[in-house]
């Protein structure tokens, strides 16, 4: 389970205009408060609350739409794509980015065409379209550079180059992420730039590179450490703890599996947590520690026991 890094686009569009009689809180301080509320599920996002970034996306949605916002009713539209992606419906998803692409084409903004272009890419790519995919992230590069959106243009590149790289295009794949990562390294996107690292990691990986895909998987945590990204920093501990495991440095594998494992169980993302600590049991029997395997085996059928 190598865990590749899609880049997550934040539409930042807020709708001013001040519009005479209203009751209330004036529509622009209205406006304001949509991209407030997409903004705390940015913030529920980075700290891995999917669940909560919802309701403040689709909190944004309803406001946006009694104001007739429609730059932020597209924004909060593609935010709760990317979370219907998160939370594998990517068929909820494509909806999602096809109303905010709709509008976007309606408002003539080149911006947020791109992005939700960019999105739609998302979407048909998790759906297992590559075909659609391609000519997605395709019109949303040309646009991003168009209207000269490089940190936009970081993010497709980043997806394109998970998408060469299902279709077997390793090398394409590896010169997108590249890209990808020299963009964001010259906007100091750091979240964005761990991404890239983790997904160049992915490769080297693939080819038996593995002094080099664990360089890079270690520059991918550092940068997620210190942005706070979850859960980011444990799919970058589970890498390292899969890597080392085929390296068979076995007490190394024990503790990045044991750490994405109590990650995972903080965030309450029990599948993924539970995916980990099978590994753990494994690699710890690999290693003759049956004791501490029949203590995690136990905590394995706690959370898998059903009510």
């Amino acid at each position: 389970m190598i865990i590749a890094r899609l880049s997550i686009l934040l539409v930042v569009l807020v709708a001013g205009g001040c519009f005479g009689g209203a009751v209330g809180p004036a529509p622009h301080l209205l406006a304001t408060q949509v991209q407030d509320l997409r903004d705390k599920g940015q913030r529920a996002l980075s700290r891995g609350d999917v669940a909560r970034a919802g309701r403040f996306f689709d909190e944004a949605r309803r406001l946006a739409e009694s104001i007739d916002d429609r730059p932020g009713l597209a924004g909060a539209l593609n935010n709760l794509g990317a979370v219907a992606g998160l939370q594998g419906d990517p068929g909820k998803a494509a909806e999602f980015h096809r109303q905010a692409h709709g509008i976007a084409l309606e408002l003539g903004d080149r911006a947020l065409i791109a992005d939700s272009l960019s999105y739609r890419g998302q979407a048909a790519h998790l759906m297992g379209d590559h075909a659609a995919a391609l000519a997605f992230y395709t019109q949303a590069l040309a646009l991003a550079r168009e209207v000269s959106d490089r940190l936009g243009e970081a993010a497709v590149l980043n997806n394109l180059g998970l998408l060469q790289q299902a279709k077997g295009e390793a090398d394409q794949a590896e010169q997108s992420f590249q890209r990808a990562l020299t963009l964001n390294t010259e906007l100091g996107e750091r979240r964005a730039m761990a991404s890239n690292l983790s997904n160049l990691g992915t490769l080297s990986e693939k080819r038996g590179r593995w002094a080099e895909a664990r360089s890079l998987y270690e520059r991918a945590l550092a940068l997620d450490k210190e942005t706070e990204q979850r859960p980011a920093i444990e799919a970058d501990l589970v890498n390292l703890g899969q890597l080392s495991e085929v390296e068979h440095r076995l007490a190394e594998a024990i503790s990045y599996y044991d750490r994405a494992y109590r990650g995972y169980r903080v965030l309450n993302q029990m599948p993924k947590a539970v995916d980990v600590l099978t590994r753990l049991i494994r690699v710890v029997k690999a290693a003759g520690q049956e004791s501490l395997a029949a203590t995690y085996q136990a905590e394995l059928n706690t959370l898998t026991k059903k009510p």
